[in-house]
C-alpha cells in the first residue's frame, strides 16, 4: 500500500481527496452540532387584574337594602307649594304639622299589598296623613318622586312634619324626607314614622 502511494500519482490524489473528505467532515460536526437548540422565548401571560383606574365588576349584584334611604338636603327659601306633582292635601297635611306617608306599590303585587295592609294601620294615628298611591299613577306625586330619587317599588316616602306655624302668606320649606324600599314589617312601617318625628338633624330633598 505504502508503495503504491510512493509510485501511483492516482493513488495520490484519491488518497488526497479522501483526506480532504474526512477533515471537512468533521470540522462541519464541530460546528453545527453537539449543542442543544435554544428554548423558543415565550411572551408573558397578560395578568387578569383589572387596568388602573377601572374595577373589577362583580358576578351579580348585590340585592338592594331595605334600609330608608336619607335624600339630599334641600334649599331653605324653596316653596313647598301645592301644584302639578304635589297635590294640594299633601301640602295641607304638611302644613298642619303631620307626617306625611307616601306608600308607592306596584297594583296586585304580593309583596306590595303585605306592605300596604302595615302601612294602612298608620292611618289611626291622629300625627300621621298616609297617602297609597300605583306607581302608574305615580306623576301626581312626581315632584316628591323626584326629590327623593325614587327608582323602585315598594317604597315607603316619609315627609317629616313642619316646626311650628307659618305667618299670614308664607309658604312652608321644602321638608325633609326619607325614602325605604322593599318589604316592610308592621314594626319596620311604624319606625319609620317614629324617625321623623325625632327631632335630630335629618335631610331634606329637592322637589324639583
Amino acid at each position: 500500500m505504502r508503495k503504491a502511494l510512493n509510485e501511483n500519482p492516482m493513488v495520490q490524489i484519491g488518497a488526497l481527496a479522501l483526506l480532504g473528505l474526512l477533515v471537512a467532515v468533521i470540522f462541519m460536526t464541530r460546528m453545527g452540532g453537539g449543542g442543544a437548540e435554544p428554548e423558543e422565548a415565550t411572551e408573558p401571560t397578560e395578568s387578569a387584574a383589572p387596568a388602573a383606574g377601572t374595577a373589577a365588576v362583580p358576578d351579580a349584584a348585590a340585592p338592594a337594602p331595605a334600609t330608608p334611604v336619607a335624600t339630599a338636603a334641600p334649599t331653605d327659601a324653596a316653596p313647598f307649594e301645592a301644584g302639578k306633582g304635589l297635590p294640594a292635601p299633601v301640602v295641607e297635611a304638611h302644613e298642619n304639622g303631620d307626617v306625611v306617608v307616601l306608600y308607592l306599590m306596584q297594583e296586585k303585587g304580593v309583596e306590595d299589598e303585605l306592605v300596604e295592609k302595615h302601612v294602612e294601620l298608620l292611618r289611626s294615628r291622629d300625627d300621621t296623613t298616609v297617602f297609597v298611591s300605583d306607581v302608574k299613577d305615580v306623576s301626581k306625586y312626581s315632584r316628591i318622586a323626584g326629590g327623593v330619587s325614587l327608582n323602585r317599588v315598594p317604597a315607603i316616602v316619609v315627609l317629616q312634619p313642619m316646626e311650628g306655624e307659618l305667618a299670614k302668606g308664607e309658604t312652608a320649606p321644602i321638608p325633609a324626607a326619607t325614602v325605604s324600599y322593599g318589604f316592610r314589617g308592621n314594626a319596620s312601617v311604624l319606625q319609620t314614622v317614629r324617625d321623623a318625628l325625632y327631632q335630630g338633624k335629618q335631610r331634606g330633598y329637592d322637589p324639583g
